[in-house]
């Protein structure tokens, strides 16, 4: 068994950049393989909640985030026709830490993209773009990776962070196509510039009813506001990050909901409305093969109703490489140490996330609508820079 173990990483996404920084903290160096041909993340906001914050900065990223974003000062609940209070629940960084040790935080995807990517300071080819995966073979020697550009790579270790639609799982793992969830989003980013009547206290809130969800926050100390436009569907469309919508479908969707719902909306750019069809695929009794395993949602699938999906990946990145910095070369412990520490609790989540998405979305559900993050206090002081491995 070599010194230190060589190791692939599918995919180039918040959780194979997190893992790739995390094993670099562990005194290793990760090859990353990314199937689009640049790098780099669409628009979108992100929910760091305390959980993953203090994993960020515990990868020496601290200052990144506090300049990406301030502690999240309130969340809230709004009428979705009236915009009046449901529910407004003070936070800020006293709180926060008070509560949890650390902070939530509202960021753009591609600014935390790119303060990992500074983190990570990767040699040269180290990443490789235009490289998706096709073929996984393993052997007692190691393992094989096929891509569909005909280029082949060699590794003992592959970590398959490529997401819902993940090759790594599809080859190797117990499975089935993505299944849709009966629940259509569209998410955009506008200029708050286009949208300058919008009050956006609370900082993050959320405008529910019997079907429906509209959620938002400002992003980039207020200069943009990331939207999230939620109905449930009979059928599905792609499964697809990026697929386009007209702007006018989700003003039609969300007709005579509160002035400032459809202010945003107003303002979407005609090229920046995403449809996004929510998917997901069935709980792993085992995110381990060999030589194999898989990290964020291409582990446990997340639907966006916890907010959680990010900070999973986060999570399960840091156990990675404490396992590794644990284990050394021994590759085969620090795997499975990292299923034993992450399983249960990345399933759980999963299955609660779900369980969520019934009840926002359930008859009655803007009777009895909750602020985000609401009864979340659990998984938030969950520590994976601490969490027995």
């Amino acid at each position: 068994m070599t010194d230190k173990p060589t190791i692939a990483i599918a995919g180039a996404g918040i959780g194979g950049l997190t893992a790739a920084v995390a094993l670099k903290k562990a005194g290793l160096t990760a090859t990353l393989y990314e199937q689009a041909p640049e790098l780099g993340e669409v628009g979108a906001g992100l929910t760091i909640t305390p959980n993953a914050t203090r994993i960020l900065d515990g990868l020496g990223l601290d200052a990144a985030m506090a300049a990406m974003a301030d502690a999240t000062p309130h969340v809230g609940a709004l009428d979705w026709k009236t915009g009046e209070r449901v529910e407004y629940t003070p936070r800020g960084a006293d709180v926060y830490l008070k509560a949890y040790g650390a902070v939530t935080r509202h960021v753009h995807r591609a600014d935390l993209h790119d303060a990992l990517m500074a983190a990570l300071q990767p040699r040269a080819n180290q990443i490789h773009t235009a490289h998706q995966l096709q073929t996984v073979k393993q052997s007692a020697g190691g393992i094989e990776l096929g891509f569909t550009n005909g280029q082949t790579a060699q590794c003992d270790v592959l970590i398959g962070c490529d997401g819902i639609k993940s090759a790594v799982r599809d080859a190797l793992f117990p499975t089935e196509p993505p299944r849709f969830t009966g629940y259509v989003a569209w998410r955009a980013v506008v200029e708050r510039k286009h949208a300058p009547r919008v009050n956006l206290d609370p900082h993050f809130a959320s405008y529910v009813a019997d079907g429906k969800m509209f959620g938002r926050y400002p992003l980039r100390h207020g200069n943009v506001i990331n939207c999230v436009a939620m109905a449930k569907r009979d059928s599905a469309g792609d499964e697809s990050w990026t697929a386009r919508d007209d702007v006018n479908n989700v003003l039609k969707e969300f007709e005579g909901w509160h002035r400032d719902v459809i202010d945003i909306i107003k303002a979407i750019p005609a090229d920046g409305c995403f449809r996004w069809s929510l998917h997901t695929r069935k709980a792993l009794d085992s995110w381990v093969d060999g030589r194999v395993t898989l990290l964020g949602d291409a582990a446990h699938p997340m639907t966006p109703f916890l907010g959680m999906g990010a900070a999973l990946a986060i999570e399960d990145a840091a156990v990675l490489g404490r396992c590794f910095g644990k284990y050394g070369p021994d590759w085969d412990a620090a795997l499975a140490a990292y299923q034993a520490a992450r399983l249960e609790r990345g399933n759980a989540i999963f299955a609660r996330s779900i369980s969520q998405g019934e009840r926002l979305f359930g008859t009655g559900a803007s009777k009895h609508h909750r602020s985000p993050g609401f009864g979340l206090d659990d998984l938030y002081r969950y520590d994976a820079l601490s969490v027995d491995i």
